[in-house]
């Protein structure tokens, strides 16, 4: 059978290797980075919230017959930001195929799989840098100055914004190189750990403050000085393909050799949990990163997307 790209398996394999992915990063945060799918039109999709009543229920004085003051209700406005992404145009002789004994079935395959797993990068590192710029659009919601070595004490003042709410914060988000400085930080009894045969044991898992941690090296986590450690709520960040998938092949002719040429393309949204973005439509990551262009829409910080510690 002539080697040819399948069009219908490397749409499946892409599909399995994305969800795969998806199901893990999901899972590892508590349910605090979800994907889904959802038609969106537009590079931006608008949103309304109620804004919180303050000072909902009071006092009742029974011996007044005096008029009551109006609570005004009002909505707070927003925008989720589109993003649009291509694998670009990808080349192959079908000789250099041929040569290790691929067949059309496992050579679609093969490309699939690699195209999941580029878009689960690339969808993962956008939701990070969305979620690190808005968070840092309320100062409140920062700790550190990116010149301290992690520790679970400064895990434990990244959870003070959050007041009573700190349970809310449901999941870490860390480079590996953070989590090792974790890790190392409780070899030493003097702050908290127990070394036993070269490892540690965590009383009551101090370590993480008992909230699993989410170890991923994505360029997003980066900070001017030092790196983010992100403590996020359940929900915090949402990321919809907000467009069909495109995926087209070509074969190529007039070459010395016969080439196949592929492409896929499709959008994204992403929505932070509390946050509005601001700026300009199809962002690149410099301008997702910068807290200038978000805003928080949610009237009080416990309703955001989370909390951001700046470490060396």
């Amino acid at each position: 059978m002539a080697l040819k790209i399948d069009n219908k398996i490397v749409h499946s394999s892409m599909t399995e290797v994305l969800m795969q992915n998806v199901m893990a990063f999901t899972e590892g945060t508590n349910g605090a980075i979800t994907l889904g799918s959802e038609l969106i039109n537009g590079d931006v999709e608008e949103f309304s919230m109620l804004s919180e009543i303050a000072s909902i229920i009071g006092d009742r004085d029974i011996s007044s017959d005096g008029d009551l003051v109006a609570k005004t209700l009002s909505s707070a406005d927003g925008d989720n930001i589109k993003i649009y992404f291509s694998t670009g145009a990808i080349e192959f002789k079908l000789v250099d195929a041929k040569r290790y004994g691929s067949n059309s079935e496992s050579f679609s395959m093969a490309i699939g799989e690699q195209i999941g797993i580029g878009i689960t990068n690339y969808m993962l590192n956008k939701a990070i840098v969305a979620t690190v710029g808005a968070i840092q659009a309320t100062a409140g919601l920062v700790t550190g100055n990116g010149l301290a070595t992690i520790t679970p004490s400064l895990l434990n003042a990244a959870l003070k914004p959050f007041g009573d709410a700190r349970g809310a914060i449901v999941a870490w988000v860390m480079t590996g190189a953070t989590y090792n400085d974790l890790v190392g930080n409780q070899l030493a009894v003097a702050t908290g750990g127990d070394i036993t045969a070269d490892g540690v044991l965590y009383t009551d898992n101090i370590g993480t403050l008992n909230r699993p941690a989410y170890v991923t090296d994505a360029a997003g986590l980066s900070m001017a000085v030092g790196s983010a450690v992100l403590g996020l709520t359940r929900g915090a960040v949402e990321i919809i393909e907000s467009e069909t998938r495109e995926f087209v092949s070509d074969l190529i002719t007039g070459k010395d050799n016969l080439k196949y040429r592929i492409q896929a393309e499709s959008s994204l949204l992403l929505r932070v949990k509390g946050f509005s973005y601001d700026g300009v439509v199809n962002p690149a990551n410099a301008v997702l990163a910068a807290k200038a262009n978000w805003s928080q829409s949610a009237s009080d910080v416990k309703s955001t997307a989370g909390v951001l510690l700046n470490i060396a």
